[in-house]
């Protein structure tokens, strides 16, 4: 038996939809176009100045927390982790599977999408699909529904599958939430239905995701550069922290945590740099910085493997000395997630870090270490975020010297808020304003204005 992951094209124009096979109108910019000296630069003057490419929109969805698009191809596109364990699952059980991942590869044309996973051959097809993309993934899968079974799968169906396969009689399978252990479930039973989802509560006791396929070392985070090609990997899984808006500890994990051993980590990306090659290494953890023992000690391996790595954690989780250690060891960039400086609505979105006074340690590091690249995540539209708390948020990135152009010691990105089905927020906003106002999903692309605008006028 075969089966194939699938991590389907994200791009989308003013007039692309089911209806016209999601045709794009106006002049993409194709990846070769990159090899021209200047074309990107062009490409951006033309667009901002006479509308060139206008209204096409390109974006990611597997292995994002915050799926978006934007108005021109990006240097970046997350490793798939949830494809990749649930794959490297199945052939510890004996199951023959690939991934092809066209977000990685940069693939605009939907037709040539289907036709190399058709050329695969698979028995089942898993479609990975993302609430702002879901128009399209219910359209992949259907297309592929004519030459292959498929499953459809991924952070949407946390609390969407009931709907989903009520619309689309053509999808057999629907695996709800984290897929590593329900697609094995579903193959062993080849049953039509709702999978529930069963979270792996040791990741160690895991296979090492699956790397051995073409896009393996096309996984890049430029929001903190470093050599390519770069190997994006899990130190733990999961965040015990309780943010309203965070999508994949409440609909993924189900509020479960896995720490791993620092040895096992070492283990993983020691194979991962001799089989594929790596040149660096980045955290891709919901939060890297948990348990101080325990990230001391990877430290102490890390510093052994001498490559770069960057990480994602938060600014109140870890002692200054441990900071400091990390930087002997080899880190090169931390991202730390605020989403905003005001305590109030901190508190009122349940970040946690309202506790402590996280501005202190980012004072620290930034002026101990100037040439270390901070990363700093910003959100808008908020619950409780006025225009003024907005502009206070910019007025202190300021201050502490971020957002200059072309810093990159020094950047931060703003991200739209987004309340994804399944979360917390999302539950209050059912609760206030009921479900039926909350199903224009292409309005959940964190790359645009959100739902979550055109409900700004409370700020109560």
């Amino acid at each position: 038996m075969k089966i194939l992951f699938v991590n389907a094209p994200v791009i989308r124009s003013n007039s692309s939809m089911p209806e016209n096979n999601f045709k794009i109108d106006g002049f993409i910019f194709k990846p070769i176009y990159r090899k021209i000296p200047g074309a990107g630069r062009i490409f951006n003057i033309l667009n901002k100045k006479i509308g060139f490419g206008k209204g096409i929109r390109y974006g990611v969805r597997a292995g994002s927390r915050w799926p978006f698009t934007m108005d021109k191809p990006m240097n970046y596109a997350p490793y798939p982790f949830f494809m990749g364990y649930a794959a490297a699952y199945l052939k510890a059980n004996g199951v023959e599977v690939n991934i092809i991942d066209a977000v990685a590869e940069e693939q605009y044309n939907y037709q040539a999408f289907l036709e190399e996973v058709k050329n695969e051959k698979a028995d089942i097809v898993v479609v990975e699909c993302s609430t702002p993309t879901i128009d399209i993934d219910l359209w992949v899968a259907k297309k592929i529904a004519e030459f292959s079974e498929v499953a459809l799968a991924g952070p949407h169906l946390a609390i969407k599958a009931d709907e989903a396969q009520k619309e689309n009689l053509h999808i057999k399978y629907f695996l709800k939430g984290e897929y590593i252990l329900n697609s094995l479930k579903m193959i062993q039973s080849r049953k039509s239905g709702i999978y529930e989802s069963e979270v792996v509560k040791d990741l160690d006791k895991m296979p090492f995701p699956f790397r051995d396929y073409k896009s393996a070392t096309k996984y890049y985070d430029p929001s903190m550069p470093t050599e390519k090609p770069q190997l994006q990997i899990y130190s733990s899984k999961g965040c015990p922290f309780k943010c309203t808006f965070c999508a994949w500890p409440q609909t993924m994990y189900q509020g479960n945590v896995s720490l791993r051993k620092p040895e096992k980590v070492a283990e993983e990306i020691k194979e991962a740099v001799k089989r594929q090659g790596y040149k660096s290494i980045f955290f891709d953890d919901d939060t890297f910085n948990l348990v101080t023992w325990r990230i001391s000690t990877l430290c102490d391996y890390l510093k052994g493997i001498d490559l770069p790595w960057t990480m994602m954690g938060r600014l109140d989780c870890s002692p200054d000395w441990l900071y400091d250690k990390m930087i002997d060891s080899g880190c090169v960039g931390m991202r730390f997630g605020i989403e905003t400086f005001n305590l109030e609505v901190l508190a009122r979105i349940k970040k946690g870090i309202e506790r402590t006074d996280f501005r202190k340690t980012l004072k620290y590091i930034s002026k101990k270490y100037p040439k270390l690249m901070i990363h700093l995540t910003m959100m808008k539209d908020l619950p409780g975020q006025t225009d003024e708390i907005y502009q206070e948020d910019m007025n202190i990135l300021q201050e502490f010297g971020f957002g200059g152009r072309g810093n990159i010691y020094r950047n931060y990105q703003l991200s739209k808020c987004v309340p994804f089905p399944g979360t917390g927020m999302y539950k209050e906003l059912v609760d206030k304003i009921g479900e039926n106002a909350l199903k224009d999903y292409k309005t959940y692309d964190g790359g645009q204005e959100t739902i979550m605008k055109s409900l700004s006028g409370d700020k109560k």
